[in-house]
């Protein structure tokens, strides 16, 4: 084999590799209102972590887990699909609501699991957090995904330019794929389409964060999710600066900031249980 077949070669072993190894889970003992966070697609624990750290901080409870087909390599995310990233939700909100009431908060595709949580048990959910909501995703990559779906073509690895954050050394920590699979990406933004649907069932207290220069996810995503949600309590911050992972990227301190008084606030309302 010469030089040139064994580099070919080489790519397309690492094409859907992670970037490095896939963080632990985390797990935060507390109080209730415990904090259950969702990671985007793609991605690990790592960017949803100020979520849980902040909770911590509260003397809150918190956990996020790796949604099923994350953190080894893309191609068992290939073989998932919305139905069982909305699985691995419901088993860490079941944990959590075994301890008391909780807030659901996400980042891009997580934000969609926490959303779901959200209307499907408003008995418990008492706060959502919806962070760079992935509810619509940027024109062109909308219509290339609908485009796959209606040519039906097989399965295969799109190659990711790098993680959307602003902050250099942050986009260089990040882990995730460096490529996603064509069909679970095409039955994330037909799943995201569906529950805008269902989203007037919120009816908990809800922030919205989201980073104006978000290249993944647009802007107006934030406004569009809030006209469409039951409850009236609603909270939307603009990040200037920020890119599609807010949590890590230049303005993460003002998100911190915006999570701490939105859990102080739900835990304030929220009776401790017998």
């Amino acid at each position: 084999m010469n030089f040139r077949r064994r580099t070919r070669a080489r790519l397309d072993v690492d094409l859907g590799a992670l970037s490095a190894a896939a963080p632990e889970p985390i797990c935060i003992a507390g109080r209730a209102p415990g904090v259950v966070a969702f990671h985007g697609f793609g991605g690990t624990t790592r960017e949803i972590e100020l979520a849980a750290t902040v909770a911590g901080e509260l003397g809150l409870s918190a956990l996020a887990r790796t949604l099923p087909g994350h953190g080894s390599h893309a191609r068992d995310l290939a073989k998932t699909r919305f139905r069982d990233w909305v699985a691995g939700a419901e088993s860490a909100y079941q944990e959590m609501a075994a301890r008391g009431p909780l807030i659901a908060a996400g980042i891009s595709m997580g934000s969609l699991l926490a959303a779901g949580l959200a209307i499907e048990h408003p008995e418990r959910v008492r706060g959502l957090v919806m962070l760079a909501n992935a509810a619509w995703l940027r024109p062109p990559l909308a219509l290339a995904l609908r485009a796959g779906a209606w040519l039906r073509l097989p399965d295969f690895l799109l190659k990711k330019g790098g993680s959307d954050i602003a902050d250099v050394a942050a986009r260089q920590s990040q882990i995730s794929y460096n490529a996603d699979p064509a069909h679970a990406a095409i039955d994330l933004e037909r799943s995201a389409r569906a529950l805008r649907e269902h989203l007037s069932k919120v009816r908990c207290p809800t922030l919205i964060l989201h980073g104006a220069r978000d290249r993944v996810c647009p802007v107006e995503n934030a406004w569009r999710v809030a006209n469409l949600l039951g409850t009236s309590d609603v909270r939307v911050v603009i990040l200037p600066r920020s890119q599609h992972i807010i949590t890590r990227d230049v303005e993460r301190d003002q998100v911190a900031r915006e999570l701490r008084d939105f859990y102080t606030r739900i835990a304030a309302q929220t009776p401790v249980e017998p």
